[in-house]
């Protein structure tokens, strides 16, 4: 009975935290899987004179051919998409890829969803992120309510009151868990609160509503 009972309250107090833990593992293990499944099926592509098994006589050597092609198949992919990354540097890839975006921009909900994940992308890449300097928390929409915010830079010419020697700053308060839509704040610096977190452990939490926030990030309010 006590054996029985130990193993209740394991399970109580302790199954929901082991469950947000496999679950990304899962999540991840699952779209491996699937994209080598996909990639092992475009071997059905081939003619079926051309196939392997065909004109091989060794059934193992035919799993090893098809293997062969599937790893063909992934190279050809990466070097597709460093191919990509490499173009959208220059003139003519740049021009060709912003002309299919706004292709894409003209289908309704569509757009939508593209333009939220191009935008949160080019944010989280190592170049976007440099807009935010700093991650703070600043009490928003009332007192004794925190949010994260993004500190994107001073607020020049702010307050048209002179005799105000505070330093004010422009903030970035996203909304969960789609990051890319927000409020812009002038708020003092006096009245904000760092984190302690870099840009990647802010998406984080924002995107997993608070639940994937590191200890590192959890600075005292």
């Amino acid at each position: 009975m006590g054996l029985f009972l130990k193993f209740g309250s394991l399970l109580k107090n302790h199954f929901v935290s082991g469950f947000f833990i496999i679950l990304p593992l899962a999540v991840i293990g699952w779209i491996f899987i699937w994209i080598l499944s996909l990639l092992w099926q475009l071997r059905m592509l081939v003619p079926a004179s051309l196939r392997p098994e065909n004109f091989i006589p060794n059934e193992h050597l035919v799993h090893v051919v098809n293997a062969l092609f599937a790893l063909g198949a992934v190279l050809f992919l990466a070097f597709f998409v460093s191919f990509l990354g490499w173009s959208s540097k220059h003139i003519i890839g740049r021009t060709v890829l912003q002309w299919i975006a706004e292709q894409i921009e003209r289908i309704p909900v569509i757009r939508s969803i593209y333009s939220a994940l191009d935008q949160l992308l080019r944010t989280l890449s190592s170049g976007g992120g440099k807009q935010f300097s700093r991650v703070v928390y600043v009490q928003y929409p009332r007192q004794g309510m925190w949010v994260l915010a993004f500190v994107t830079g001073p607020a020049k010419g702010f307050p048209e009151d002179k005799g105000d020697e505070k330093k004010y700053l422009n903030l970035y308060v996203p909304t969960t868990p789609n990051p890319t839509s927000g409020f812009h704040l002038i708020v003092a610096e006096s009245e904000v609160r760092d984190s302690n977190m870099k840009v990647e452990e802010a998406f984080k939490t924002l995107l997993s509503l608070g639940i994937a926030q590191s200890d590192v990030g959890r600075g005292e309010i």
